[in-house]
């Protein structure tokens, strides 16, 4: 507990000498944070190029938004956050390129895959899925997108998402079984 409390304060000191542009502050939250950063961003893009991109997006953005962290000390889940955030652009992007690239080799829209979160095919459905998912508690949805949406193995996801393996599964059933029920309507 001691070692959490030090890195804490560690952080929050580092927070807030980057707040007055500390450039030697800022590099050094880079050094104690960009290997952790970059497993987590590399487990959710599968692809370094993006991986290295969507790093110095996150850097960037906390340099340009450190002002909007409310307390110092939450340096890190802050940093996450954003992590999270913008790995989720990465991602929908780079599927968007896929999908138009796989239309442009067959002349055909992408086809879902056998992944029930896939299965939703029109735009209403796919409406009351994120409404359904916005009621969720944050890291219930974070762990159910992580899987469904970006692909991620559940041991990447308890990696990334810095919980065991057991939140992980019991975040997506939770999910799952509100859609089960919530949508229940749409099953022929």
């Amino acid at each position: 507990m001691a070692k959490t409390s030090f890195d804490q304060q560690y952080y929050a000191l580092l927070a807030s000498r980057i707040r007055e542009h500390d450039a030697d502050a800022f590099a050094e939250l880079y050094a104690t944070t960009h290997k952790m950063l970059y497993r987590r961003i590399s487990y959710f893009l599968h692809d370094s190029n993006d991986a290295q991109d969507a790093m110095q997006e996150v850097y960037m953005s906390v340099y340009k938004n450190i002002g909007n962290l409310k307390l110092d000390r939450l340096l890190i889940p802050w940093m996450l956050q954003i992590t999270y955030h913008i790995c989720c652009d990465f991602a929908r992007d780079s599927k968007a390129k896929q999908d138009f690239s796989a239309e442009l080799k067959d002349g055909t829209a992408a086809g879902a895959k056998d992944d029930p979160f896939r299965q939703v095919f029109d735009q209403e459905s796919w409406k009351q899925v994120h409404a359904i998912l916005e009621k969720r508690p944050v890291k219930e949805r974070q762990a159910f997108l992580l899987r469904y949406e970006n692909g991620l193995k559940l041991e990447e996801i308890a990696d990334f998402m810095g919980v065991s393996l057991a939140s992980v599964k019991r975040y997506i059933a939770a999910v799952r079984d509100c859609l089960k029920k919530d949508m229940a309507h749409l099953r022929p």
